[in-house]
Parts: structure tokens; sequence; C-alpha cells
């Protein structure tokens, strides 16, 4: 057998080699031997990082990363393996530091692979491994747990934890910052910009990709790792209704080997071209479902990947005024770790479809239950804002449609009013006065909107109505149309503004439109 199919061989090559100080010997077996070791004998590899001396690690800052933390070895080097493998140890782990690489690693391998649920158990094994350590213990691995930080808080960010990840990428921030680890304060700023950005919280989400930006500057090397960062930046650019720049900025986002965000960043690049109008969006559907099919084994599970690809095609058939596969794909998301993200907008497409009662039961849960996810909230409150408007009560309307655009300006969620009609949102705007006098929403009411399709109503048509209404599909003029109906033109005009008004619409045109699609003509 070849030596590079003999991991046990290897590494009793590389422990010759180090026993009689031929370290640029053992540093080829080992490099050259990469996926072997990391998959079977990941003790020869830090056995190597460990006996090089300071000069030696300064000539080689590969294996310097190898040292300070394996784990992230697997993700930073340039010797990394084409995807993650898990390692098996020879022996039981003898110390607290043996057993958090041990479980980290493999956590890792689980991630990648999709088994979510698995990297989620490994990653709180690892935590509790460390809470019953004693002090002598946690303190002799202190420098390491930055980097052991941001993969357990990556496991919760990809099982949809949002939580869980955010404490674990703090603490990441705040050990690599205490122990000089710049990568991984980097790293760790930009998952909590990111973090943030995804529930639609701002300014946290700016101020981290702020911090996240000048680490990176000041440490060259993060700049050809993850960079979420850069996603997040992107997002928050087609927050601010900016879809063009997010588009271009997401261009400069390095491509990693084996990049756990990389279906996140398709999604949103999809949702980006939409409120471009780069691509129609059957187009962008199949681009969704041929990712979900290449890389099948990563949506098995509930997850980010699953979430956003869901959310996302929503949005998508909302756009394309096919509320109703909306509906039923934000449904099936709230069955879901990580459901939060639907709600806000599955209560805009009931509005959509006409189903009120359940429109407005999605909205109150959101307003009860999320109050920390301004990008759910937003249109909740637009949709309540609606409803009291078509029950009467202009007060309560006001209000509740002042708090959805008061909460938008503040955390630059100006692409979560587009949920509700443009001719919704005009009489709401209208109706406010004085009361919102910001000049981005100026703007915006002057735009058409992006996402909403016109509102249907679930008031059903009379008769009567329905008469005028297939007549008007007929064609010709009012007056021809009066005549075959045996009605004034005034009369018809009577009919016309209630056709319109029930099913949302503001002329003949589109309400014949609407008729033909809900099969009332």
């Amino acid at each position: 057998m070849s030596e590079r199919s003999e991991p046990a061989r290897v590494a009793s090559l590389i422990y010759l080699a180090l026993a009689e100080q031929r370290h640029d010997d053992a540093i080829e077996l080992a490099e050259t031997n990469w996926p072997v070791l990391i998959s079977h004998d990941v003790a020869a590899l830090r056995a190597v990082a460990d006996r090089l001396s300071p000069a030696e690690l300064a000539e080689r800052p590969a294996w310097d990363r190898i040292r300070r933390y394996l784990g992230f070895l697997m993700i930073e080097s340039p010797l990394r393996p084409t995807a993650y493998v898990e390692p098996v140890l020879p022996h039981p782990p003898r110390s607290l530091a043996d057993t958090l690489l041990t479980l980290t690693t493999r956590g890792i391998a689980a991630r990648t692979a999709g088994r979510f649920c698995e990297a989620v158990r490994l990653a709180r094994s690892a935590l509790e491994r460390l809470d019953e350590a004693c002090d002598a213990e946690r303190d002799a691995v202190q420098h390491r747990l930055a980097d052991g930080y941001l993969q357990w808080g990556l496991s919760f960010e990809f099982a949809a934890l949002e939580t869980e990840a955010i404490g674990a990428f703090e603490r990441a921030y705040e050990l690599g910052i205490a122990f000089e680890n710049l990568r991984a304060a980097t790293d760790a700023a930009g998952e909590l910009s990111w973090a943030h950005a995804v529930a639609g919280r701002g300014g946290d989400a700016d101020a981290w990709g702020e911090r996240a930006r000048r680490l990176a500057e000041s440490a060259r090397s993060s700049a050809t790792w993850r960079r979420t960062d850069i996603l997040a930046a992107a997002v928050r650019l087609a927050d601010r209704l900016r879809p063009d720049a997010a588009l271009e900025l997401l261009a400069t986002r390095p491509d990693g080997a084996v990049d756990e965000h990389r279906l996140p960043a398709l999604a949103q690049s999809v949702s980006f071209r939409l409120t471009a109008g780069r691509a129609s969006p059957t187009l962008l559907l199949s681009e969704l479902r041929r990712a979900e099919t290449v890389d099948a084994p990563l949506f098995a599970e509930s997850g980010q990947n699953l979430v956003s690809f869901r959310y996302i095609a929503a949005l998508v058939h909302l756009a394309a005024h096919r509320p109703d596969r909306a509906v039923e794909l934000l449904a099936a998301l709230d069955q879901e770790r990580g459901g939060a993200w639907a709600l806000g907008v599955r209560a805009a497409a009931q509005l959509a479809v006409g189903a009120d009662p359940e429109a407005r039961r999605d909205a109150e849960l959101v307003v009860a239950r999320s109050e920390h996810r301004p990008r759910q909230l937003v249109p909740a409150l637009l949709v309540k804002a609606v409803l009291a408007r078509q029950a009467g009560a202009s007060g309560a309307a006001l209000d509740a449609f002042a708090d959805a655009c008061a909460l938008a300006v503040e955390h630059g969620l100006l692409s979560s009013l587009v949920v509700i009609p443009h001719a919704e949102f005009l009489d709401l705007f209208r109706l406010a006065g004085d009361r919102l006098d910001d000049p981005q929403l100026a703007d915006l009411a002057r735009m058409p909107l992006v996402f909403a399709p016109p509102r249907r109503t679930a008031v059903k048509l009379s008769p009567r109505e329905l008469e005028v209404l297939r007549e008007l599909a007929g064609g010709g003029a009012l007056s021809s149309v009066a005549a075959r109906l045996h009605l004034s033109v005034n009369t018809l005009k009577v009919h016309n503004h209630a056709i319109y008004k029930k099913l949302g619409v503001d002329g003949r045109d589109p309400a014949v439109a609407v008729a033909l699609e809900r099969g009332l003509i």
C-alpha cells in the first residue's frame, strides 16, 4: 500500500522526523498527507505545529494557525480538503483541549453535510464540557476558545437557533479581541451583522458590519475567508431599496472552497434581482429549485438554507401575483424551525388573497411575539393598518401605519413597506398627513411598490355586479355596455365603482383581469 493510504505509518514517519529535529521533512509529510491525517490522526498534525519554534512559525503562518486551533485550520488553511471530514482519534481525548477539538471538528463535518441537529448536539456538548471543567483547565484553553465559539455559533445559526447563535458569536468576538485573534473576531462580527440583518435590526447590523470591516482591514488574512459582513451589508443596501448596489457588493464577496453561506447568498441575490427587475419571477424560481436539487443534502433538515429559500421563493410568488402559492410556502415554513421568518409576510400574503381573518391572526401573533424582529413586525403593522381602515377605524389604521413607517425608517427597512399594494400605501400615507414627514417615505409614496399584487377581497360580488362584470369583459364603450344591460351610464358607473372597490383595483381592465384570474367570469 502507498504511504498516502497508511495514516498510521505516515504518522510514525512524522514523529520520527520530529524526534530527529527534521522539521522540514515532518512538515512535508504532513502537507502531502493532509486529507488522510485530518481524517485519521489529528494528533500528528498538532505534534508538528506544537514542535515548531517561534522563528519557524513566523516563516510558516499556516502552521501557526494550526497550533492556535486545529479546527480553524480546516477552514482557513490552503491545505484544507475539498470537503470537511470527521476526525477519528485513535484514543479517547485526554484533555479539555482534545475534547473540544474533537467535538468541534465533528460538528463542522456534520454542519457542512446538512446534519444540523447533530451539529447542534455536538456544540452543546462542547459547551457543557467547558462548563464542567475546572478553572485551571479553562484557563489553559482560553486563548483557543474564540475559534470554538465561532464554530459552535455557526452550528446554531444554520440550525436557525438565533438566540444561541448570537450568544456564541458575541463570546467569540470578545475572546478574539482579548487574545488578539483578529481573524476570529472579524468573522464573529460578520456573523453578528448577518444575524441582525436577517431579523431586521438595522442599527445593530450596521454597527457589527462596521466592526467587521475595520477588523478585516487590519487582518488581511480574513479577507480571503468567509466575509459574512459583505453579505449582511448587501442585505442592508437592499433594505434601503438599493438592490443594484447590493448585487454589486455581493459580487465582491470572496468564494471559499467550503462556504456555508453560499446558499443563503444565492437566495439573497435572487431577492435583489427581483427587486431590481433584472430577471423574471419564473427564471428566479427556476434558479432556486436548481440549487435545492444540486445541494439536496443541505436541505434535508430544517435550517437556514431551507428557511432562506422558502421565504424568498414566497416573495417571488407574491411579486408574480401568485399570493396563494406564497401563503402555502410560508405556512409550511411556520412549521419549521425558524418559522419566525414567516408570519409577518404571510399576513401580507393572506391579505392579498382576501383571507382577512387569517391575515389578522398572523399580524396579531407577530405583534405579540416578534417585538425584536422588525423585518416581520413592519409587514404585520401594515396589515393591521389596512384591515383597520377597511373596518372604518381610521384612528387605529393611522396608528398602526405610523408605527410601521417609524420602525422601517429607524431600522432602514424601506423594502419591508412594499408588502401592501401601492394604492393602499398611498391612501394611508395621505391619511397620515404631517404626522409622517420623512423624505424617504415621501419618495417611496411616489414610486410603484415592488411585491404586493392588487388586493383581493373576501366580499362576494352580487349577481347584478357579476352580470355587469361579464358585460365589461365583452368590450365596448360604457354607453354600449349600459345599453346591453338596460342601464343608464351613470348607474353603470356606480356598479363599476363598487366592483373595483371589492376587487381592490382602480379600473376596468384590471377588474376584468382579476375576475378572469379568480374564475369569477
